[in-house]
């Protein structure tokens, strides 16, 4: 085994690159004061050709005013680490992607002289407090179960998610997010309809128990398993279910059956105030 370094033996260069997200420090109106090579490569720049851009520059239209109020919100509360707020990070070429910030106000730090930025991986985490906030808001249901189908593409899930419902005549599509019209087109041949029944989850480790077809469908889409956990208030047959699609064969962690769990719960209430406002 290779020996542990000591922190003399750390290089500050080397540590930033091996850290598992991306760093920026900008001041107090959004200029970029230094970047690390992974937010860089997101943008599809250097970090030299970054510094002294506008940080707005590359965010989503939609997602410009959350780097605002973190910027603003980091000078008003300077002992408080805001986040995570989710954003859309934009590249030169176009290419978008779903992020969470992290900050922190360091403008009176003369070693530091900025707001430190920690851009992760989106997480489920923060796409369920935006579902939660459109519950709050009293937006649709579709919409309410579109953010819920989305937020499974975060970590700890990282699944293209679906959110389907129960009828008398099959089930039909709510939302979804990622998942190919040749996978959701063969709703009435899925394993929801097991969790459906009986209000328990169903975890498919690898898509050998699946109807051939959906089997086929969904290995030509690059998936590996698929967990569906119900969508219920309690009452059986479930009303629907909260469908999981897997890159990778096997069983979720704890930490993942807590973020499809609190998903379909989101969606349970939409579907509860959706009913009764019908």
């Amino acid at each position: 085994m290779a020996p542990i370094p000591t922190t003399k033996q750390l290089e500050l260069g080397d540590l930033m690159d091996a850290m598992p997200a991306g760093a920026l420090v900008i001041d107090g109106v959004g200029e970029i004061l230094f970047a690390t090579d992974d937010v860089a490569a997101m943008v599809r720049r250097s970090p030299d050709e970054l510094v002294g851009d506008s940080v707005l520059s590359y965010v989503s239209e939609e997602t410009a005013w959350i780097y605002a109020a973190a910027v603003a919100m980091a000078g008003d509360y300077p002992d408080v680490i805001g986040g995570p707020m989710r954003i859309t990070v934009v590249a030169s070429d176009g290419t978008e992607t779903v992020a969470d910030l992290w900050t922190k106000n360091l403008l009176d730090d003369p070693r530091i002289g900025g707001i430190v930025c920690l851009i992760t991986p989106e997480s489920a985490t923060g796409g369920l407090a935006e579902a939660l906030s459109a519950l709050a808001e009293h937006e649709p249901f579709t919409a309410v179960a579109a953010k819920v189908a989305l937020a499974m593409r975060g970590h700890p899930v990282v699944s293209d998610g679906a959110v389907v419902a129960a009828g008398p005549r099959g089930f039909r599509l709510v939302a979804a997010a990622g998942v190919p019209d040749d996978v959701l087109d063969l709703l009435d041949e899925g394993p929801w309809a097991d969790a459906v029944a009986t209000g328990v989850r169903s975890l498919h480790t690898d898509l050998g128990e699946l109807p051939a077809p959906l089997a086929e469908a969904a290995r030509a889409a690059g998936y590996a398993a698929v967990w569906v956990e119900p969508v219920t208030n309690g009452d059986l047959p479930a009303r629907g279910a909260l469908v999981a699609w897997r890159s990778r064969e096997g069983l979720p962690s704890p930490n993942q059956i807590t973020s499809m769990h609190h998903g379909a719960s989101i969606a349970s209430m939409a579907w509860d105030r959706h009913e009764a406002t019908a």
